[in-house]
């Protein structure tokens, strides 16, 4: 669905394990979001992807959750998220929380009851299978020796995730159910509580977890289609600005021919698929990195998408996130700026992983809470350069942070060339113009050299703006002929030098964008 505060939306992701301890025990709570919120709305943010917060065991950072209607008691209390809620809204910022509900905690007092032998209310609520039948790869991975029935369970990712049962999409054994079975149709009513639960106390929606992975033997999603066609509009129907974000990454699927309001965009727009070298060249040999031959083919890829989604809703494109090596890993300073210049000025619903728009380095840990690799993309917000980078004041803190000099908030405020003040800056432009809503048009005017430069228009009915990326090192004199009368725009950022009217050049990594108003005759 369309939304106008939407088309100009930049949300902010916040693990909240790592993002500020107010209270001293080495541990980022709700009550540190709250006291952050003036500078997340200094950044000019105006939505937020809370990660899960929920009561869990903590064998996959929260993703594991063994009560959905209580916060668990590291981050606080249900009080603190409804405060949370209430503060963010006074402040322009919506909140949209964590939900997961493909799967549970083995510790939820559901799958337990559901592990014994004796039938009870549970018993059907998870996807069992009898443990003597041949086992078949194409049915799911199953897991047995813990339960008292005879029988093996389905999980969804780690052995502690047990798959909640809503169905098969073609049932081929009698352990399937279908998906309108007592079984699947009894859950769905379990997960649409739990969102009108935290609708009714001040949430604004919810990011879904593995969205496309609901009914199980769905090859072709349809079933998954269907699924969220049945489950969003009846929340809607009382909810009618509740936002739905998918893990789905096909927002053909999940936006157009679903109900989900955004999408995520393929991954391969932002990382190279299969890299043999090495996560550090990850982001080297992304669409904006110093040695991708991917640029066009990506950029082709978010046109396509641009156009399948426009009409019902819309795509997002994240620079990086809890599950993904840090952008920062393989990218200086000045290409993080370029980087975040186009993620920032193109038709999208851009989101922000916290503390990428300072430069948090990735530091390679050993696992904690099922993070594995993904751990040194969690490490503490960096707010100071007092003890722990201003995190927290306890002496153990729950991941280590880094000591880089000039990587935090206090050491980048204010200071002109910073990463953070153009981040900042470059919010402030999505957010003002009306050009950059992504309901306003896209004149792509060059892409040569693999991008180098990548010179675009973005036009609406009163303004227009010309954004030139030039992400590669080297030294390049940029033609300006494909920008007709470029005299006329005023240049509202740039590390360009103009030599005339119709060339540029730059001696490294750099971006500009001009601006003008416009009166369009209608």
């Amino acid at each position: 669905m369309k939304y106008d505060w939407l088309e100009s939306a930049v949300f902010y992701q916040i693990y909240p394990t790592s993002f500020y301890d107010s209270n001293g025990d080495g541990i980022g709570d709700i009550r540190g979001i709250i006291e952050k919120l003036p500078y997340i709305k200094g950044l000019g943010i105006n939505a937020i992807w809370l990660n899960p917060c929920f009561r869990s065991a903590f064998g996959d950072g929260g993703y594991d959750i063994v009560d959905y209607y209580t916060v668990d008691e590291h981050f606080g209390t249900n009080e603190d998220l409804i405060e949370l809620f209430d503060t963010a809204k006074r402040l322009g910022i919506a909140i949209l929380l964590d939900l997961v509900m493909g799967h549970t905690s083995i510790e939820h007092p559901a799958f337990k009851a559901s592990q014994t032998d004796d039938k009870n209310e549970f018993s059907d609520m998870y996807i069992w299978r009898p443990g003597e039948e041949p086992f078949n790869n194409s049915d799911g991975r199953f897991l047995s020796g813990i339960a008292e029935r005879p029988d093996m369970f389905m999980i969804n990712y780690y052995a502690i995730q047990p798959a909640i049962n809503y169905g098969f999409y073609k049932p081929r054994f009698a352990w399937q159910d279908k998906v309108d079975a007592p079984a699947p149709t009894k859950n769905i009513s379990r997960l649409i509580d739990v969102c009108v639960f935290w609708l009714n106390r001040g949430a604004t929606g919810f990011r879904v977890d593995m969205a496309g992975q609901m009914v199980k033997g769905d090859y072709k999603e349809r079933g998954n289609i269907a699924f969220w066609n049945k489950v969003i509009p009846e929340i809607k129907a009382v909810f009618p600005d509740a936002i739905f974000v998918s893990e789905w990454f096909r927002p053909e699927r999940s936006v157009v021919a679903s109900s989900f309001d955004i999408d995520f965009f393929s991954e391969y727009f932002i990382y190279q698929v299969g890299s043999k070298k090495g996560p550090e060249f990850a982001n080297k040999t992304c669409y904006l990195g110093e040695e991708s031959g991917h640029f066009k083919l990506a950029l082709s890829r978010m046109l396509y998408t641009r156009k399948k989604v426009s009409r019902s809703g819309y795509y997002a494109v994240a620079l990086g996130n809890h599950d993904k090596i840090r952008m920062s890993l393989g990218r200086d300073s000045d290409i993080s700026k370029v980087t975040f210049a186009f993620h920032l000025l193109m038709p999208h619903v851009p989101f922000i992983y916290y503390g990428d728009e300072i430069g948090i380095p990735y530091t390679k840990l050993k696992s904690k809470h099922g993070g594995y690799r993904r751990t040194g993309s969690r490490t503490p917000m960096q707010w100071s350069t007092e003890k722990n980078r201003g995190f927290s004041t306890a002496d153990e803190i729950y991941l280590p942070v880094s000591d880089t000099p000039g990587i935090s908030v206090l050491e980048q405020e204010s200071q002109d060339n910073s990463l953070l003040e153009t981040v900042r800056a470059l919010i402030h432009l999505k957010r003002t113009y009306k050009c950059f809503r992504i309901d306003s048009a896209l004149k792509v005017l060059s892409t040569k050299n693999g991008g180098n430069p990548f010179i675009f228009k973005r036009v609406s009915d009163c303004d227009e703006a010309i954004v030139i990326i030039c992400p590669r090192a080297e030294a390049n004199k940029i033609s300006l002929k494909c920008v007709k009368q470029i005299d006329e725009y005023q240049l509202l950022s740039s590390n360009f030098e103009i030599i005339d009217n119709t060339h540029a050049q730059t001696t490294g990594k750099a971006f500009a964008v001009f601006y003008k108003k416009t009166e369009r005759v209608h």
